[in-house]
């Protein structure tokens, strides 16, 4: 039993040998050391003991506590890893070992406490530390060798020495010199014991020759002239008479060891030899690492070679050594074995392990070299010693012969034979134990897998026989019990239907009699046989065996039969396994019924093997779980059986009972997740059905049942999900009243049983409970028994989970659910407050408390009210839960995610977030989209959380605050508003509270209106533990930068001015490698800059080159985070050394000014936000995630000069009237920069910033006290051109969904109006030279009006009366056409852009008008603004352009449809006119170009010149996927008909471009043009062969498609015409689908096409990574840049598809528009590729149907479908498809109102698989409509079921969010309005059925142009009312009722 002292100082020496050994004053290893005085070492290695004792260490009585101290440091050996430590600890320890075998130590009896003696404790751990360290440190092995060989040379020295002398055992007195070699006799074995046991454990320490030379010395100090003294010694000291009192010491040491088993004697030191001997062998077959793991007899059965890790060659002649050393000792046993049989049992148990080790030594010497050990020899052994019953009953010495045969087996094919004959008849004659014959069987197992097959059989069936042989009883009754029934397990596999009798085996004569113990042994080995063989068939085999012995022989059999067939059950197939586990139920039931406690008792252990056994993972495993629950759950029903003498109720019961500890253990050692997703359904339902049967049948807290297997229950309990999911809500009612288990024994008198059980739990809702129908109160039993046992456990929280359920939160139910889980909770601290059981102590109810908080939070409010009441109780209760950090700290952390929850609604709009997770601790919450909810629950968590801490905070309060500063102390921000974080602030405010419990400041008498509170003791504790919290160590100490000073105030100077000149080397070496964009880590950054602003804060002379480092290298970097903490360390610097103040404002306006020049982040021009229309169009799917990525990416761009505008601004207010050159310093920043602000970013998200600056400009334009008046004028002028530089770009609206960002954009722009009244009358006035300034004054103050508005109307769509939150007190109605005309010239002089955009920004058609005039007169100054060309041009080409049209030469180009516009005849062709337009294409990118080929080929009815012809010929030179779209459309658009009967009148001119296009290609395009048009005619060829097959069945049509799609051959780089981004690699040939048509035959097919990652929209984007667009399968290559998806299309035939086309590719520009803005809408844009004259290819839509599709689905409505589909309505997943279908909805409302669709029926409305509703088929559009007559008089079309979806209400939050996009989809378009139309515009004389002559004009006045965007968003809101109640749009969905029978 170790001391507490001795287990400190181990502890201690542990946690030395780990740490630094460069401390100061010592290491912990050295002051361990210092304790022991016997052996003092110096550090340098110089002994310290006195001279007199350097020899006589041992001769010094040792105590307990030096024994200690070197336990303790042997101990930790193996932890060193310095070597310096090693050195040390080696140094102290080796100069006791050489003495330990004659250490005196004081005759104590403390010392008793050291088993099993002083002398081997202290050998055994000297011996073992020094092996460690030699093993561990090379270099320290010779020292450890020479200290080993003078321990044993002294050994031998004095154990020889004692030999010569003899002692006298005549019966003589003994003299005092022979008492004393009789106790150094004591010493040296037990000394040697301990170092043999070492050696042994560490035998890899030595070579292989050194092995051999230790293990003969060692044999021959161990001589028998030696082992003859010993004994006699011993004799000595057993017979001693009491008067020789020195020898009763040692006499009480031999009484030790004989009853610890091991009797001191020569056999002892023989067994320990021989175990060292046998690991020296060891390690010749198998490697040292192994053998730590393993025995190597297991692992040479395992194994059939052998695997040596020794690094030099194994020597021969150790094997022979070896093997001699075991032959010698065989020899020896063997002629001493009737001695031995004389000597006590431990005499003879240490002689067999001797033995073994003997034999294990040889078989390892046999093993490596067949030569030296013969194998033979070692047979002769074994057999010898097996066929020996007393040496067999040796369990060690057996085994070891055992496995030693199967080891030997493998060594011959005759030895593996004539072994397999032998074992059966030892097993069943050897009268062996349990366990050793389970060993034989295993052994026997792996020799007969060395054999043919036949030979396992033949020994199966004779070990079977021996069953068969005894006398059968008559056990008429016991027979039928187990055959009836039992027909299925007669059966065999066919290989073993003929009888192999082999070797007859006859029982022994000793068991003739009473055979039952021979027959558990061959059952045993039987099974164990099959199990080792591991073949199904051979297990079967057994299986089928021994089962038929059932009944055959005795009940004791037959147990043991049922307990063994588990083991064969577990190595069997799944049929034999099923089979088995039905043959146990059987036995089971039967043997309840006959009352037979045995065969109970042995199903039992089965059914426990088979749950210890089976492990998850295992196939076996949900076979047997599934049994376990499947029985549990069958229990109940009739049985067949007669004469029961239970009744059935009762049976069931104790049936249900047997199962329950297997099923426990099971699930014990499984120890499954509770809340795993991946766990199998089906089982949960079975696990839900089984706790429903058990509470049927009688299992409560209370009966007798219950609190007899409440152990097995409880942990069933604990593993078990609850008894509903949240996936499952809105099937609970059949669940509870269909549910067939639920309504088992419904009958009066049981349901009255189950109300009282119910009541008896519940005494508070009796009346509820009596209203409870059968199920009812059994579910809620059974719900209360799960909850009760899991509290039991120690989870009280998971009753939450059942107020999923709708059905649970209200009436009695809820009452009864609500009270059970308060019950729950109350059952769980019963248990903590005994105070007794440590996993119910404070810290693990803090855990509970932490997810009751997270139930404080729940989406579902009954679970909200539920875990607050829970919640109270444990704090009323055990308030030290609170005390704790997991749950205080997630208290707190759910206050700083429930703000920013809330908060979101303004940081992004429309796009909530469901799933909020704290990263500090493990918690989770899900979210309600209701806002209002969540805000709701904020204000309810904060008023608990405050009453919780505040309760708690009165009886702890050091506690609570300590840990809220530790709170504090670990926060990290890193969030957009992390700033605000509820958390945080809330952590303060409860910090600085004055406890009700401090009398003293409670005694305060207080004035009114002045409040106290302890927050300046709060923050100075924490800023304390700021200080020590970050104190790191460093070794030397004169590299730190800052001395913290010290008793020498001049060397700390000097150090100081090293310290800022090694600074400033870093710091320059840091910021060049950042400049360079080379490797710098953030840690080192940081750490490099806060040293050197902790050094600036101090010194008091002027460091300007580390102030210029401490400003350049922010800079640098470059990013928000870098110029945060650059801000944070100048304004420290500032404020502690105000010296520094000039130098540090200095250096942050050269970096300024620098990043200005090289244009980096708000100045970097390159970051444009170019209008959509120039840029690439896609047809796909809007995404949201690359809006949030250009978002994001423009916030990384433009922060760092925000938030540095913020620092500037705020010190200049700071500083302002402070020291005049630092106003100078502002004064010059701020000149360059207003210099450059034309040239900033054009981004919406930068007009914040562009105002700070201007904002911050006018206060120093106001405050000045340096500038001059022509200075202040000219400071101005700079101003206010700066400012109205940002009104020369087109109007903007804000970027992506942040509120916040347009709330403070708005008041940035009131400011700065204010500030401009404020200095009006600086310039108001001419003086000289210098002109008046009102003019761009009052032109700047209209345009900031204008933009206020815009921007409020953005804010607010729908409330715009909130605008007096906002309003700046001007003007917000459109200026009258006066006032515009009297700032045009201003705003031309200023800037001829700036004209240009005002007519943009205000809908005024006079200043239109003065604008054109002044284009048409100055052309010249606005060459380089493409927008000023339609000013000039308009529709058509006016009269009065002349001379103004040679300056088209050198125009900026304009965007691809205005340019393609140019060719129409309204421009009379002019030359150059015609020229500009073609230069403007060519301008653009081919794959800008490519999306508008449709408006590019109508343009050939006009080119008469042949720039068209030219421009597509050439383009077709660099892209063959241009050119391929180009032939296609052509050729769609070649005639007027689909069936290509009426010529088009531009059919030549299409003909001769297209003849030339293909004569243009290279060999290598033509070859592709060959591949892919050949390749795409082969398969629209398709449908021209399918129409024989017309009037055919669709089976026959398909089986055509599928024929003609497996002739088609994919070549390479071919590709689908709507899919010309990706390659076809492949063909579904059986995606062949007939579509319906009367006389057409379209088809649709599925390909297999590869795409390239692309860029997208500025973001990297790759659609394979997209998870939102679940389109069949896609598959990605990690080491490519590709991906592959499978695409559906529809080949039409018949149809014409350009009108498709068009509306498509209008839907895509809208796409792109939403886009700029970052609207977060969605559209589908698919692909429509027209081929040919009616033919075409589409896209199909993925993981989308039709709204007509749900109506023939019985689906009542679209709210019904997202219910069934998605969830009830507040499931998350019914929440996120609602947001979906929100945004799609409104993106399609505006889109279908400004394109005219109609026949929306609901054949032509897709619902995604997100949710997103889709439109498709646009055959009427514009100003057509189905049958010409306009049904669909509604602007769009919104039916109740869309509002049902989207809440139901036009007052809930969805529809909010959808009239909210409507209006902001709407204003987003209308400036696009004209670009739109020229799309249009192009495909006017194409022919389309959906043109007519006001078509243009009808289109453009939908966007309603002449109205402001207010009124422009109440128009588009007007137009939501009028479709929501238009009854044309049902009038219309029931004429498609009536004519189509599409439902709705």
């Amino acid at each position: 039993m170790k001391s507490l002292r001795r287990e400190a100082l181990q502890k201690l020496a542990e946690l030395s040998a780990t740490s630094s050994t460069s401390q100061k004053g010592g290491s912990d290893l050295t002051k361990l050391c210092k304790l022991c005085p016997g052996a003092s070492v110096a550090p340098n290695g110089i002994d310290t003991a006195p001279a007199s004792s350097k020899h006589g260490i041992f001769k010094v009585p040792m105590q307990l506590g030096e024994l200690e101290v070197i336990f303790a440091l042997c101990k930790a050996s193996h932890l060193v890893q310095d070597i310096k430590s090693a050195e040390q600890l080696l140094r102290q320890l080796s100069p006791y070992l050489p003495e330990s075998h004659s250490q005196v130590v004081s005759q104590s009896p403390t010392l008793r406490v050291i088993d099993p003696s002083p002398w081997e404790a202290l050998t055994y751990n000297l011996s073992s530390a020094l092996l460690n360290l030699g093993l561990t440190h090379s270099s320290l092995r010779p020292r450890v060798v020479s200290a080993i060989e003078t321990y044993i040379d002294g050994w031998a020295h004095i154990a020889g020495a004692i030999a010569r002398d003899q002692f006298d055992d005549s019966g003589g007195e003994i003299s005092q010199e022979e008492e004393h070699n009789l106790a150094q006799i004591i010493r040296l074995v037990t000394s040697l014991l301990g170092f043999l046991d070492a050696a042994a454990e560490n035998a890899r320490f030595w070579t292989s020759s050194e092995r051999l030379e230790l293990v003969e010395r060692l044999q021959r100090e161990l001589s028998e002239r030696f082992m003859v003294t010993l004994e006699t010694a011993l004799s000595l000291i057993r017979n001693a008479r009491p008067h020789y009192k020195s020898l009763k010491y040692w006499k009480k040491f031999c009484k030790h060891y004989a009853g610890l088993g091991r009797p001191l004697g020569a056999m002892l030191l023989q067994q320990a030899y021989m175990q060292l001997v046998s690991s020296f062998a060891s390690l010749t077959v198998a490697p040292a690492d192994i053998l730590s793991k393993t025995s190597v007899l297991d692992h040479l059965q395992s194994n059939p070679q052998s695997n040596s890790s020794e690094s030099d060659f194994t020597d021969e002649g150790l094997i022979q050594g070896l093997a001699g050393i075991s032959a010698d000792i065989m020899q020896l046993l063997e002629d001493g074995s009737d001695y031995l049989q004389l000597g006590s049992s431990w005499q003879q148990r240490l002689a067999s392990a001797v033995k073994s080790n003997a034999i294990v030594t040889f078989l390892c010497c046999t093993v490596s070299d067949k030569e030296v050990a013969e194998p033979s020899l070692l047979l002769s052994w074994l057999e010898t010693t097996a066929a020996d019953p007393v040496q067999m009953g040796d369990e060690g010495l057996a085994s070891t012969v055992l496995k030693a045969m199967a080891i030997l087996a493998k060594t011959s094919p005759t030895t593996a034979t004539r072994l397999s004959r032998s074992l059966p008849r030892i097993i069943v004659q050897g009268g062996l134990e349990s366990r050793t014959a389970s060993v034989a069987a295993d052994s026997l197992g792996s020799i007969l897998k060395l054999l043919p097959q036949d030979a396992v059989i033949t020994t199966l069936y004779s070990l079977g026989n021996i069953l068969s042989s005894g006398k059968i009883p008559d056990r008429t009754v016991i027979n039928s019990l187990y055959l009836n029934g039992s027909s299925n397990h007669r059966a065999s596999p066919t290989i073993y239907n003929q009888q192999t009798t082999g070797s007859a085996i006859s029982l022994a004569p000793s068991d003739a009699e009473e055979p039952s113990n021979v027959y558990a042994i061959v059952i045993k080995a039987i099974a164990g046989i099959a199990a080792s063989c591991q073949d199904e068939k051979l297990t079967a085999l057994a299986l089928s065996m021994l089962v038929q012995k059932i009944g055959k022989v005795i009940l004791a059999v037959d147990a043991q039969i049922i307990k063994d067939t588990a083991l064969l059950g577990i190595h069997s197939g799944l049929n034999e396994f099923r089979s088995l586990l039905k043959l146990y139920s059987k036995i089971c039931q039967d043997a309840l019924m006959q009352k037979n406690a045995l065969v109970l008792e042995a199903v039992m252990s089965a059914r426990t093997l088979l749950s210890k056994e089976i492990k998850r993972g295992s196939p076996l495993y949900e076979v047997y779980m599934v049994h376990l629950l499947d029985s549990i759950i069958s229990k109940g029903d009739a049985h067949q059986g007669q004469n029961t003498k239970l009744s059935d109720v009762e049976l069931a019961a104790h049936e249900i009972a047997q199962l329950l500890s297997p099923l426990a253990i099971l699930v014990a050692e499984n120890r499954p997740q509770v809340d795993r997703d991946d766990i199998n359904e089906h089982l949960v339902i079975m696990q839900r059905d089984s706790w429903f049967n058990v509470v049927v049948h009688g299992f409560h807290l209370s009966s007798p049942l219950g609190r007899k297997y409440s152990q097995e229950l409880e942990i069933l309990a604990q593993f078990s999900r609850p008894l509903i999911t949240e996936d499952r809500v809105d099937q609970m009612d059949s669940d509870i009243e269909l549910n067939t288990t639920l309504r088992r024994g419904k009958g009066g008198e049981h349901a009255v049983e189950q109300k009282k059980h119910l009541i008896e739990a519940l005494p508070s809702c009796e009346s509820d409970i009596r209203s409870l129908s059968y199920s009812e109160t059994v579910f809620l039993n059974a719900a209360y028994l799960v909850e009760t046992l899991r509290a039991r456990s120690g989870i009280c929280t998971k009753s939450l989970v059942y107020f999923h359920d709708q059905k649970l939160r209200t009436g009695a139910m809820g009452n009864c659910m609500s009270a059970i889980a308060m019950s729950a909770v109350q059952t769980y601290l019963s248990r903590t407050i005994t105070g007794t059981v440590r996993t119910f102590s404070a810290p693990y109810v803090a855990r509970q408390l932490a997810t009751l908080f997270t139930g404080c939070c729940h989406r579902i409010s009954k679970i909200q009210q539920v875990a607050t009441s829970c919640a109270d109780l444990i704090i009323q209760q055990v308030p030290s839960a609170l005390c704790q950090r997991s749950s205080l700290f997630a208290l707190l952390e759910l206050l700083t995610i429930m703000w920013a929850s809330c908060l979101e609604q303004d940081t992004d709009e429309y796009e909530w977030k469901s799933t909020y997770k704290s990263s500090r601790e493990p918690i989770s919450i899900e979210l309600s989209d209701d806002y209002a909810f969540r805000r709701a629950t904020l204000l309810q968590l904060q008023a608990r959380a405050k009453t919780w801490v505040l309760n708690v905070l009165n009886i702890a309060p050091l506690d609570i605050k300590g840990l809220l500063q530790t709170y504090l102390s670990e926060y990290t921000d890193d969030g957009v508003y992390g700033h605000v974080a509820l958390g945080r602030s809330f952590a303060i405010e409860l910090g600085s509270v004055i406890p009700s419990t401090d009398q003293r400041l409670g005694a305060i008498e207080v004035e009114k209106g002045v409040h106290i509170n302890t927050a300046s003791d709060f923050i100075a504790q924490y800023t304390s533990r700021q200080e020590y919290r970050f104190v790191e160590g460093f070794a030397d100490h004169d590299e730190e930068w800052l001395c913290i000073g010290g008793p020498n105030s001049r060397r700390g100077s000097a150090h100081l001015k090293q310290s800022s000149e090694d600074a400033a080397t870093v710091l320059a070496e840091v910021e060049s490698r950042t400049l360079s964009r080379k490797q710098v880590s953030i840690a080192e950054l940081r750490d490099a800059l806060r040293r050197s602003a902790a050094l600036l804060c101090r010194v008091k002379k002027d460091q300007c080159a580390i102030a210029h480092h401490l400003v350049g290298i922010p800079f640098a970097v470059f990013t928000k985070q870098s110029i945060k903490l650059g801000i944070s360390l100048w304004m420290s610097v500032i404020k502690e050394n105000p010296r520094m103040e000039s130098r540090i404002l200095v250096a942050i306006t050269e970096n300024w000014v620098d990043t200005v020049r090289k244009r980096r982040g708000f100045f970097n021009p390159a970051f444009k936000h170019e209008d959509p229309l120039y840029g690439k169009m896609e047809f796909a799917p809007s995404d949201r995630a690359v809006i949030a990525k250009q978002q994001q990416r423009a916030y990384n761009t433009i922060a760092p000069h925000f938030r540095l505008i913020q620092f500037l601004e705020s010190h200049y207010n700071a500083s302002r009237l402070g020291i005049p050159s630092i106003e100078k310093i502002y004064h010059r920043l701020m000149q360059i920069t207003l210099d450059h602000m034309v040239s900033t970013t054009s981004h919406p998200l930068a007009r914040e910033v562009h105002f700070h600056i201007i904002l911050l400009g006018l206060k120093m334009l106001r405050f000045n006290t340096s500038l001059d008046g022509t200075a202040q004028w000219r400071f101005k002028d700079r101003l206010l051109g700066a400012a109205l530089a940002w009104f020369s770009l087109p109007p903007r609206w804000s970027f992506g969904g942040n509120r916040l960002q347009i709330k403070a954009e708005t008041h940035v722009l009131a400011d700065v109006q204010m500030l401009l009244e404020k200095t009006a009358h600086i310039g108001s006035k001419s003086e000289a030279s210098l002109k008046s300034l009102q003019g761009k004054q009052d032109l700047l103050q209209m345009l900031l009006s204008s933009e206020q508005t815009r921007l409020m109307v953005w804010l607010f769509p729908l409330d715009y009366e909130k605008k007096h939150y906002f309003a700046s007190g001007h003007q917000t109605r459109a200026p009258p056409d006066a006032a515009l005309s009297a700032v045009l010239k201003t705003a031309w002089a200023e800037n001829p852009t700036l004209a240009v955009q005002l007519a943009n920004r205000f809908q005024s058609a006079n200043l239109k008008r003065e604008v054109r005039w002044l284009v048409l007169n100055f052309p010249e100054k606005v060459l380089h603004i493409p927008d000023a060309l339609e000013v000039l041009l308009g529709p058509s080409l006016p009269n009065d352009v002349s001379f103004q049209l040679k300056y088209l030469l050198y125009w900026a180009p304009i965007n691809p449809p205005t340019s393609a516009t140019y060719f129409l005849p309204a421009y009379g062709n002019h030359p150059f006119i015609i020229q500009y337009a073609m230069r403007s294409l060519e301008s653009h990118s081919v794959d800008v170009t490519f999306f508008y080929v449709p408006q590019i080929v109508q343009t050939l009815r006009y080119d008469v010149l042949g720039y068209v012809e030219r421009y597509i010929i050439e383009t077709g030179k660099f892209s063959q996927l241009f050119a391929h779209q180009i032939i296609w459309n052509m050729k769609a658009n070649a005639y007027k008909d689909e069936d290509s009967q009426v010529p088009d009148s531009v059919k030549p001119t299409l003909d001769k471009v297209m003849d030339s296009l293909v004569t243009s290609f290279s060999d290598k395009d033509r070859g592709f043009y060959e591949r892919e048009f050949a390749f795409f005619n082969e398969v629209t060829d398709v449908s021209g062969k399918l129409r024989p097959y017309i009037k055919k069945s669709k089976p026959e049509k398909k089986q055509k498609i599928e024929e003609e799609l497996r002739k088609i051959k994919v070549e390479v780089g071919v590709y689908l015409p709507s899919n010309p981004d990706g390659v076809v690699v492949g063909i579904d040939r059986k995606s062949g689908k007939p579509l319906q048509s009367h006389a057409k035959a379209p088809y649709m097919a599925t390909f297999r096409i590869r795409k390239d990652k692309s860029i997208t929209s500025g973001t990297e984007q790759a659609p394979a990574d997209d998870n939102s667009n679940s389109n069949s399968s896609e598959h990605s290559d990690k080491d490519s840049n590709t991906y592959e998806v499978w695409q559906s299309a529809i080949f039409k035939v018949g149809d014409d598809c350009r009108q498709d086309v068009l509306a498509l590719q209008m839907i895509s520009a809208f796409r792109g528009i939403f886009n700029s803005v970052g609207l977060d809408v969605y559209v589908f844009p698919y692909r429509v590729t027209a081929t040919a004259p009616g033919c075409g290819v589409i896209d199909v839509l993925p993981n989308a149907i039709s709204r007509d599709m749900l109506g023939r689905e019985a689906v009542n409505g679209l709210y019904d479908y997202f219910v069934s589909k998605y969830g009830g309505e507040d499931s998350v997943r019914f929440q996120e498809a609602r947001s979906n279908f929100v945004k799609s909805m409104a993106a399609y409302s505006v889109v279908s109102y400004l394109l005219q669709f109609k026949d929306r029926h609901n054949g032509n409305i897709m619902i995604g698989e997100a949710g997103h509703i889709l439109h498709i088929d646009f055959g009427f559009c514009f100003d057509i409509a189905p049958g010409g007559v306009r049904f669909e008089r509604a602007p769009f079309k919104l039916t109740s079921e869309m509002v049902a979806v989207m809440g139901g209400s036009t007052n809930s939050q969805s529809y909010k969010w959808f009239e909210e996009l409507c209006v902001k989809a709407f204003l987003a378009v209308r400036q696009h309005s004209e670009h739109l139309a020229h799309i249009v515009i192009l495909m006017l004389d194409s022919g389309l059925p959906c043109f007519k002559p006001e078509t243009i004009q009808h289109f453009r006045e939908r966007f309603v142009l002449e109205r402001s965007e207010r009124e422009a968003a109440d128009f588009m809101r007007e137009l939501i009312k009028r479709s929501q109640g238009s009854y044309s749009t049902r009038g219309y969905d029931q004429f498609q009722l009536l004519t189509n029978g599409i439902p709705y």
